[in-house]
This record gives structure tokens, sequence and C-alpha cells, in this order.
């Protein structure tokens, strides 16, 4: 099938010449107003391309472009406008990234041309969101997978410390949360070089010698190289490799809230409260980030309004935090307390349940809308 167009104009007369020009190329659909054109998008999915006028009632095409930029991203967007200047041109890019700016009247070879090009654009944006979300995801999970096999340990310190990125990254509004995400996934991967013991005890708030902390901080950089070839990881390296640098070093955005998600992490593990645990954060003020603070207090505090549940292994759901480990039957932890559960983690705690035996009930945190209505 065709990719979508929708043409936005006031003007009836001009959405048939478009629908006439293009019907055969296309699968086209019109709108009168930018809140037609809202309605309809939100009933019947994205197009791969949208062609606006510049002045309409109510909503200019600058102010509509400007939201399909940020309700629907991958969208291409095309100017029309019969009052072209530089002024016009500015705004249009500025405001809604505008990926084509035509004059009208329009030529029809002119705007077959930038339809064309526009739906070019849509398939390199999808293609590349398909390498992102299938090829390099299932290439990072299959690391993040095996750190759970070589060290456990390692992988139960970045599971705990993934959904604190994910709340942070939320709060601060920053854009591309896949990155943050990843890094977080593959922030202990340089750890499968660490003599066990060391990473223990780091863990469990022991003091290292200088000679093993030293050791200790060798983990990202190990990581960073382990990962440099990927290709479209750069930033995430970054983060990675970066993750242990003190704030008079510059770390960037996402390293300094890996350093405060894992560290925060480990205070927790210790039993400490979120409460503590942040005040003692606060009091070093060279080591995290204000910012990154205030952001995951905001986090812990939306936690209170989740409530603690205990459930059996067939009432786990993906996005529960455990409030306790998930012990074998014969007393071996499968995840600790503080991961999230996944897809990934479901699967291993109902083999594990069926194989060796799963003790219950399981205790998590879980939001209140969650919460089943008891069958009638």
């Amino acid at each position: 099938m065709s990719e979508r167009i929708l043409f936005v104009d006031d003007e009836k007369f001009v959405l048939e010449t478009f629908r006439r020009n293009l019907r055969n190329r296309f699968e086209i659909e019109t709108a009168g107003s930018g809140l037609d054109a809202f309605r309809l998008m939100e009933s019947s999915g994205p197009f791969a391309v949208v062609v606006s006028d510049l002045k309409m009632p109510v909503m200019d095409g600058v102010e509509f472009l400007g939201v399909i930029k940020n309700r629907w991203p991958d969208t291409v967007r095309v100017m029309l406008t019969g009052h072209a200047d530089l002024d016009t041109a500015i705004s249009a890019v500025n405001k809604g990234a505008i990926f084509r700016l035509l004059t009208k009247p329009c030529a029809p070879d002119a705007l077959l041309a930038a339809v064309n090009d526009g739906v070019q654009q849509y398939r390199l944006i999808m293609s590349e969101r398909q390498l992102l979300h299938g090829t390099l995801r299932g290439c990072i999970q299959v690391l993040s997978e095996l750190l759970a096999l070589v060290s456990p340990k390692a992988f139960g310190r970045a599971e705990k410390a993934k959904p604190l990125v994910a709340g942070i990254v939320q709060v601060l509004g920053l854009e591309g949360s896949w990155k943050y995400e990843l890094a977080a996934m593959l922030s202990q991967i340089g750890c499968i070089s660490l003599p066990m013991d060391i990473l223990e005890r780091k863990i469990s708030g022991e003091d290292l010698s200088e000679d093993e902390q030293e050791i200790f901080l060798m983990h990202p950089d190990i990581a960073g190289n382990l990962l440099r070839h990927v290709p479209r990881l750069e930033s995430v390296v970054e983060m990675i490799s970066e993750q242990e640098l003190v704030l008079g070093k510059n770390p960037c955005a996402g390293a300094r809230i890996l350093k405060a998600a894992l560290d925060f992490a480990d205070l927790d593990n210790l039993g400490i409260p979120a409460a503590g645990a942040l005040q003692r954060m606060r009091e070093m003020p060279d080591v995290y980030d204000v910012r990154v603070l205030s952001a995951l207090a905001e986090v812990m505090e939306r936690r209170q309004q989740s409530e603690i549940r205990s459930v059996l292994i067939d009432d786990l759901r993906e996005g529960m935090l455990l409030m306790d480990p998930v012990l074998s039957g014969k007393g071996s932890v499968l995840m600790d307390r503080g991961q999230s559960i996944t897809v990934a983690g479901l699967e291993l705690i109902r083999n594990f349940g069926t194989i060796l035996g799963v003790k219950e009930p399981l205790y998590v945190l879980a939001r209140k809308e969650q919460k089943q209505e008891p069958e009638q």
C-alpha cells in the first residue's frame, strides 16, 4: 500500500486539486483546518507526509505543524504559502521543523517532487527506527542477558538503576529516552572483568582499599571500549564511560543521571530509606548534580502513589517493582530486591517456578491503578 499523505487547507477547491493531481500515486486524505486534521490523525493513525497551508483561520500552518512535530514527530512536514518571505520561512523551520517550504500557486511537478522527497525521508526515518527498536535493541538485550549470566550482581545493579534513570529522564523532559535506557542496561557491562569480591563489597557498602577502588573505577572505560564500535551508540557510550567522573570534569547529563541512579540503588540495597539516601547525596554537591537529585526526589515521591502488594507468580505484571528478592525453592536468588519486572523477568520467574519452584507470595510495588478488580 502506498504511503498516506494529508493535505490541510481551508479552501476546498485547493484540496480537490491536490487530490486530483496525486490520487493515482498516493493515498490522499484532506482536512479543512488544523483541528479537523488532528481528529483525523488521532482516529486513523499517523501520515507519512502532511502538507499544510500557512494562512488558515483559528490555527495557522506554523502553529499546526509545530503541534504535529511534537505529537507525531516521524511525520514529514511541508508548508505551502502564498506569502513566502524570510520571516515566514524562519518561523516555519524553527517551530515546525519544516522539510520543504513551497509557494502558492505550486506547479504540480514541484508539489509531486516535494511529496516524493517527503515520502523518502519518512521511509528513512522508519527504517532507522526499525533498526533502533529491532536489530540494535535485540543486540543490546543479548549483551544484557550475558551480563546476567556472567555477573548477576552487576546485572542486578543495572536493573535497579534502570527505572530510576527512566523516571529522572521523564521528569527532566529530556529527548531520546531510549538512549538513557540503553545506557542504564549496559552501564555495568564492564564489570564482567572485575574480581567478583570487589564488586560485591562495593555494592554491599564496604570500604575498598585505594587499589581496589582504582580497579572498580576501570569498569566504565572497559564498557566504553567494548561498545565503542557498535553503530549509533556514540552518545550511549559517552554516558557509560563518564558515569564515575566527578562533576568538576563535567561529565555529560546522561552520565550524571547514571551516577545518581546507581548510587541511590546501592544505598537502597543497604536498607537506607529514600529520604536518608537523598540527604546523603545532597551533602556531596561535588559528586551529584543538584538538578538530577531534585528529579530523583520527584521520582521517589511519585512512587508513594503506588502500593506494596503480595502476589503469586500468576499475578505478576510487567512494570511491578520487587520489594523482596525472588528466591528459588532451594533459596537461590533469582532476582534481587529493587528490580523491575520485565517480559524477560516474567519468563525467567515462571520457568524457574516450573522447574525449581519459587517461594510465594512475592512482594511488589505496583501503581494503584494496576490493581485488578476481583472476578465476579
